[in-house]
């Protein structure tokens, strides 16, 4: 009997450090190896993976986002000299967030070192490449429909196929049309759990709002800022606003990484990487991308002092919209908008990604309007918030009926859930019965999968 086991490294019950181990007595393949990102205190690891480092067969990334793979650089030091799978996409996008790490919190889990050996071996794919990672062993890429180059991960181990789904998204959005499912029928299927219960509203009833929204209050003349998160929802954002013709006279300021991300976006548009369908409505609006149009205006090439250049935004007496880092205002360019900004009740803050307990984001979505900012120049300032907040329901995750459906279509023997926590596993636990019977992890406790 083909005998597999996965090991959980985090992300059982909870959001982070996305990491999971296949082996059997031959062989080990990992599956992402993220960290935890905690507000106001350092990174967390996946607990555990460096004592199984040396021993990897194959590593593979799922996607980008940094709680599946800001460890990685760290299996180099602790002995992989192996091979780092991943789409094309993913590896240009990682490697700016990488760096964006190193830079925040230094080399507490890893170095520059470790990140230049990383970045040597990565080999990169396309969707529905078949690939060898160890004798028996092969792996493919399919679409997620999460983010620009997000994978599943289907791995037939010896005949028993493997579906790691990593974060998929079931809705419409900008850029995809949903995940695509596996033509092969599943054996195992290890999927995220993040929307549980909840029920996401079709993208477009969400982008007819959020487009409404911006045009009355440009048109008033005030300032809409949308916080977003540089890799995913700031592309989408942008994409919904740059195809909607009343908002084309209207400045859309874009600030921080979202640039840099925007630039890699463009290199991969191309039905590869996005639907057809949005490559067809860019040719419809004469657009070969949809950050080239005129009123979308990059903050760093109004000033090289972007101090200056955020005082002239904020200040001016037109009405704009000003796309910026963080999504969770954590940090970033967007406190000094709340700054200089955020005392006018006319003005609004839209939240447009989920804020996690603990961040600067959550206590203001929960009705916080005495908070604290950094004003970029080293100093804390207290202010209270006097502008409209406003809630925008997007979701990079599938919602649970999209759950549901690819657990009814695969029909695997095993079903595994991570990457949500309890209350979200629990409710889908009952709510998925009649069709399968899911089981969860726990961390660091080596589980025999079931249909092998």
């Amino acid at each position: 009997m083909n005998e597999i086991n996965i090991t959980a490294f985090g992300a059982t019950d909870y959001v982070g450090r996305s990491s999971f181990l296949l082996s059997n007595k031959d062989h080990n393949i990992l599956l992402d190896c993220g960290i935890e990102l905690r507000p106001k205190q350092f990174s967390v690891a996946p607990k555990g993976v460096d004592d199984v480092a040396s021993d990897l067969d194959a590593v593979l990334l799922s996607h980008a986002h940094i709680d599946h793979s800001g460890y990685m650089p760290s299996l180099s030091r602790n002995g992989y000299r192996g091979n780092y799978f991943m789409t094309h996409p993913t590896k240009e996008v990682v490697y700016r967030l990488w760096l964006d790490h190193l830079k925040i919190e230094g080399r507490r889990h890893w170095g520059e070192s470790d990140l230049d050996r990383v970045f040597h071996k990565i080999r990169t794919l396309n969707y529905y490449k078949p690939f060898k990672l160890a004798d028996g062993i092969s792996a493919q890429f399919l679409n997620a429909g999460h983010v620009l180059g997000a994978a599943q991960i289907l791995i037939d181990w010896e005949g028993t196929l493997i579906l790691y789904t990593a974060d998929i998204n079931d809705r419409v959005t900008p850029m995809f049309d949903g995940y695509d499912l596996p033509k092969e029928e599943i054996d195992i299927l290890i999927t995220e759990s993040t929307n549980g219960e909840r029920y996401v509203p079709e993208r477009s009833k969400i982008d007819v709002g959020l487009r409404l929204i911006a045009k009355q209050v440009t048109d008033e003349k005030h300032k809409m800022i949308l916080p977003s998160f540089a890799v995913g929802r700031s592309q989408e954002t942008l994409i919904t606003l740059a195809l909607d013709d009343d908002l084309s006279d209207v400045p859309i300021y874009i600030d921080g990484m979202i640039n840099q991300m925007n630039m890699i976006t463009e290199h991969f548009l191309s039905d590869k990487w996005v639907s057809k369908r949005f490559l067809e409505q860019l040719r419809d609006a004469g657009l070969h991308s949809p950050f080239e149009k005129s009123n979308f205006i990059p903050v760093n090439s109004i000033s090289e002092r972007t101090h200056a250049a955020r005082r002239y935004i904020a200040k001016n007496t037109e009405g704009s919209i000003i796309v910026t880092t963080s999504g969770m205002l954590e940090g970033g360019p967007v406190h000094t908008y709340l700054e200089l900004c955020g005392d006018n009740e006319e003005n609004v803050i839209g939240f447009t990604g989920y804020q996690v307990d603990g961040t600067l984001g959550r206590a203001i979505y929960d009705g916080e309007r005495s908070i604290t900012i950094d004003n970029g120049r080293g100093r804390k300032k207290n202010l209270v918030l006097k502008a409209k907040v406003m809630k925008f329901p997007y979701s990079g995750h599938s919602s649970v009926d999209g759950l549901k459906f690819i657990m009814q279509k695969t029909d695997a023997q095993d079903i595994i859930l991570i990457h949500g926590d309890k209350r979200n596993q629990n409710y889908i636990l009952d709510y998925v019965k009649d069709v399968a019977q899911p089981r969860t992890l726990k961390e660091g406790v080596k589980t025999r999968l079931l249909g092998v």
